[in-house]
């Protein structure tokens, strides 16, 4: 009785619609599992804040469905070909970008090559705690000869130079950065952001939902809905529950587990669109690599030795989703095939234990000549099924080698906004990346990437993996131009770090998706690219 007077409520409050179905020809509802971080594009880390961006903003180009990079807000991409992407004395290069014409933010207000220039000197002030400064930090100046012409000269040679420029509503953020820039990180655009795309953020119920409005200053095609609602519905069973009774459109991406998926398939497939995408997801348990237990490559080595992955893949997916060797997925251009992979061998794991000096105890589980035992914790985003069953298997088999392995997860936005940033997990963390086609490891594995208080918490490095020539070889390869030349590298690169394991490969993963038969253009990528980089196209067939 109090469930349906709560969701009463929640379907007033949201217009989700009449007697449990939530679409109309004139929006649509969206369940997701997470919440965002922050709506302001410089501080949201989780995919829930990518894909409600995807929504809201629009830059210089983006990547569809196919991966093909495409211009967006820019009239063409920079190339050498065209004269728009030049090469420098000093190894330096110059990018010439042409904006179009009546693009527009949410309050009627051009977008102008002065929205990207005061976006990279927030992004460049060390006060101001962003994610990553990986692309700015290599950019000499920005210049605006008129409004719609934005110059950048380089410091360097930079490969991905075509993606990623930042823009912000210079008129609106202006005075919050120039008040206090240690504070811009709190502002209202976290919550309340001001976009150039299709839709708008018009409410934010922590906890409960999401509304985005239709954009009436959108450059581009206008919307075939008029809204989007996003239901925050973290267990991911109600979700499907959701869909089954009508209650919501679609599953986002941030929803299902793959083996949540087949089965909606097998039960519903004739009622329901169930998409998957070989993409580039990476599953993965970093490493606290400050703590003294990982010191030793041979008990990161043991622990990958110890899991049966491949009895796991079958096991959760049906062997659908396959075990992961390195960190790039077979999909990505500098996948290296022939890199040392770690079978399931329990005696070599413990022979391993036993060499770095972890000596079985009375109990089973091993010890040190301290006394320490073998005792570790996993963290993880909480509710999610697939990755507690992972847990559940991880803490069997390593029970075998003599290894204890206590669970202790936490909500999404805890976990990743608090214990991932600032690097409190104590042992391991487990959970994703979802990298582009053209990633490489600079962000993920480089000593300057380690995310400490130092440079205000940036970076990606979050295990605080440190290795001299990993290190040399993610730095150079953004520099190198030639793609042959960046996949020797990355082969080079994934060799040694097979050898070594800052992380622990589990299995590359699908983008799974489940919605009504009769939602069209709802294009899931496989890549950091959201499924709604192409939202205003959604619509029901009639």
């Amino acid at each position: 009785m109090i469930f349906f007077f709560l969701l009463l409520i929640l379907l007033s409050s949201t217009g989700c619609g009449q007697s449990g179905q939530s679409g109309t020809d004139n929006q649509i509802t969206v369940g997701i599992s997470q919440e965002p971080d922050s709506l302001d594009p410089l501080f949201g880390e989780m995919a829930a804040s990518s894909e409600i961006l995807g929504a809201v903003f629009r830059g210089l180009t983006t990547r569809n469905d196919k991966w093909e990079l495409l211009p967006e807000i820019a009239r063409d991409i920079p190339s050498l070909t065209t004269g728009s992407w030049e090469r420098l004395p000093g190894d330096k290069m110059r990018t010439t970008w042409h904006l179009k014409e009546g693009v527009k933010w949410e309050d009627g207000q051009p977008v102008t090559a002065e929205d990207f220039i005061f976006a990279h000197q927030v992004i460049m002030d060390d006060r101001v705690p962003v994610i990553s400064r990986d692309l700015d930090r290599r950019i000499e100046k920005m210049e605006a000869p008129d409004p719609l012409t934005l110059v950048v000269t380089w410091k360097e040679l930079y490969a991905y130079a075509n993606e990623g420029h930042a823009l912000l509503p210079k008129h609106i953020l202006e005075p919050v950065y120039q008040k206090d820039p240690t504070k811009y990180h709190e502002s209202f655009f976290n919550t309340k952001p001001m976009g150039n795309g299709p839709f708008k953020v018009t409410q934010w119920e922590p906890g409960n939902f999401l509304i985005l409005e239709k954009n009436p200053n959108f450059f581009g095609e206008s919307s075939k809905f008029n809204k989007i609602i996003y239901r925050i519905i973290p267990d991911t069973n109600t979700l499907l529950a959701n869909l089954e009774s009508r209650t919501i459109d679609a599953v986002s991406p941030t929803g299902l587990s793959f083996d949540q998926a087949l089965d909606f398939q097998k039960r519903k497939g004739n009622d329901f669109k169930v998409i998957f995408v070989q993409g580039l997801v990476w599953e993965h348990i970093d490493m606290n690599h400050d703590h003294p237990i990982f010191k030793d490559k041979r008990v990161r080595q043991a622990l990958l030795y110890a899991v049966d992955r491949e009895k796991m893949v079958q096991t959760l997916f049906e062997g659908k989703q396959e075990v992961a060797h390195s960190w790039l997925p077979p999909r990505h251009y500098g996948y290296y095939a022939d890199v040392k992979k770690y079978p399931y061998d329990l005696e070599k794991a413990r022979k391993l234990l036993e060499e770095a000096g972890w000596k079985e105890g009375p109990d089973g589980i091993r010890v040190n000549e301290k006394g320490e035992k073998l005792s570790l914790i996993i963290m993880t985003t909480a509710g999610n099924k697939i990755r507690e069953r992972v847990e559940e298997i991880l803490q069997a088999d390593w029970k075998k080698a003599g290894i204890d392995l206590e669970i202790k997860n936490q909500p999404a936005k805890v976990f990743f906004g608090d214990t991932l940033r600032y690097r409190k997990f104590p042992h391991l963390a487990m959970y994703a990346w979802i990298i582009g086609p053209t990633s490489d490891g600079e962000s993920l594995w480089t000593i300057k990437n380690i995310p400490s208080p130092e440079n205000n918490w940036q970076g990606q490095n979050q295990g605080g993996f440190r290795h001299p020539e990993i290190d040399r070889i993610d730095n150079l390869v953004p520099k190198t131009l030639d793609e042959k030349e960046r996949k020797a590298l990355l082969a080079q690169e994934q060799q040694i770090w097979a050898e070594e394991l800052p992380s622990l490969p589990l299995y590359f993963r699908m983008d799974v998706s489940a919605t009504r038969k009769d939602l069209h253009n709802w294009l899931v990528t496989g890549t950091d690219t959201p499924v709604t980089w192409n939202a205003e196209q959604w619509y029901f067939a009639k």
